[in-house]
Formats: C-alpha cells, sequence, structure tokens
C-alpha cells in the first residue's frame, strides 16, 4: 500500500500509542464476554469507536472543534442504525450468493467456512457505513456527500484491503506462535487471529478513507 494520507498516519500513530484505549472499549462493548468472537458486533462496535477517538484526537482545528461529541456520542448511534445494519444485511445476502457462485462456483450452504468469511465482511462493511453516515450528520451541512466518499474510497481498493488483511493475519499469527509454547497455534485460534486480522485491516482501510477525505477538506 501506498504512505497514508498525513491525517490518516497520524491517526495511525495515536491508535499505536493507546492500545490501552482500544483495550477499555473492547471491555465496554463486551467484547470479552463469554461467545464473543474477534470479529462480532461488539468488537466492530469497540474498533469504530477506537477509530473515532484517534479521530478526534489527532484532528487541527477547525475539524476538531466541528467533531467535539462525536466519539462519545457514537455508542448511541450505533445503537439507534441497527435497524440499518439488518437491512444492509439482507440486502447484502444476494450479492454474497452471487459472488460465492461467480467467483468460487458454490451455492451458499456448500462451504459454511466461506459463508461466514462473507457474512463477516458484509457485517464489517455495514457498520462502517453507519459509522461514516453518523458522521456526514455530525458535521453537518458542509460535509454533505462525506459518508458516499468514505465508501467509494475503500469500495475502489479491494485488492489493497485483501493484501493489509493477509499481511496482519500473518503478523498476527507469527506473534502468537512466539508466545505459544511449541510455536504450535490450533485451528480455533488461527481462525480467531484470522477474524481480528480482517476487523483490524477493515478499520485500518477506513482510517486512511477519511485521512484521504477530511484530510484535504478546507472545511
Amino acid at each position: 500500500m501506498s504512505a497514508p494520507a498525513p491525517m490518516a498516519a497520524a491517526m495511525l500513530g495515536w491508535m499505536r500509542r493507546h492500545g490501552d484505549v482500544l483495550r477499555d472499549l473492547l471491555a465496554d462493548e463486551g467484547a470479552a464476554d463469554v461467545g464473543s468472537t474477534p470479529a462480532g458486533d461488539a468488537a466492530i462496535r469497540a474498533h469504530l469507536r477506537f477509530a473515532a477517538a484517534a479521530l478526534l484526537a489527532t484532528a487541527t482545528p477547525p475539524l476538531r472543534d466541528e467533531l467535539e461529541g462525536f466519539a462519545q456520542g457514537l455508542p448511541g448511534w450505533l445503537d439507534e442504525s441497527r435497524p440499518l445494519l439488518e437491512r444492509h444485511l439482507v440486502t447484502g445476502a444476494g450479492a454474497m450468493a452471487l459472488e460465492e457462485h461467480l467467483q468460487f462456483g458454490v451455492r451458499p450452504g456448500a462451504d459454511p467456512s466461506l459463508d461466514a468469511a462473507l457474512e463477516r465482511r458484509l457485517r464489517i462493511g455495514g457498520w462502517i457505513r453507519i459509522l461514516a453516515l453518523g458522521l456526514e450528520t455530525h458535521l453537518g451541512p458542509g460535509h454533505d456527500g462525506l459518508a458516499g466518499q468514505v465508501l467509494d474510497w475503500m469500495g475502489g481498493r479491494h485488492r489493497e484491503l485483501s493484501r493489509l488483511i493477509l499481511s496482519l493475519d500473518r503478523e498476527l499469527k507469527a506473534a502468537a506462535r512466539r508466545a505459544a509454547p511449541g510455536g504450535a497455534l490450533d485451528l480455533a485460534t488461527q481462525d480467531e487471529i484470522g477474524q481480528a486480522a480482517n476487523v483490524q485491516g477493515h478499520v485500518r482501510m477506513l482510517v486512511e478513507a477519511l485521512g484521504a477525505t477530511l484530510g484535504d477538506d478546507p472545511a
């Protein structure tokens, strides 16, 4: 991937230095509870809240002033927007089935692991869309169309996203092997790492999209 825009680089640097903030958000969302998964709604919401916190922490005036209250109000916005997420999932189910047929030559249900992977991707995309819409609404008329710009920027970089997720997956698995007795990872652990890489990759691309759109906005 090319170097991120200055605004995105600042956000990513802040996120690297504040892992404690992410841990607190994961706990607040219940992402560590029994039955929660690294790519479940709780984890996705926590990572999006983390990105929102990074945006506020690194923004410069006048954008910083416009962002006041967004990160704090984001949990409520995510709660209110769950019906929008459900509609997104229903609408996307047909596209998922078509992708399985055209790209993989299978029907839904034939490969449960593929079904799960595509459903996770669709769900993450739905939550990102909700955040982008919430940010546009919060910033007001001067930023009309922001959500579409962010989503279009991400939508045009599917290959970059796939490469990023694979890179994160390799890094996370290598770190886990170094920490594991004997350096071996069972299939469940590998799957959890893959889910975590998926969420982290999408949020990294969201941050890059915000940097490429908001960062160049004179407002």
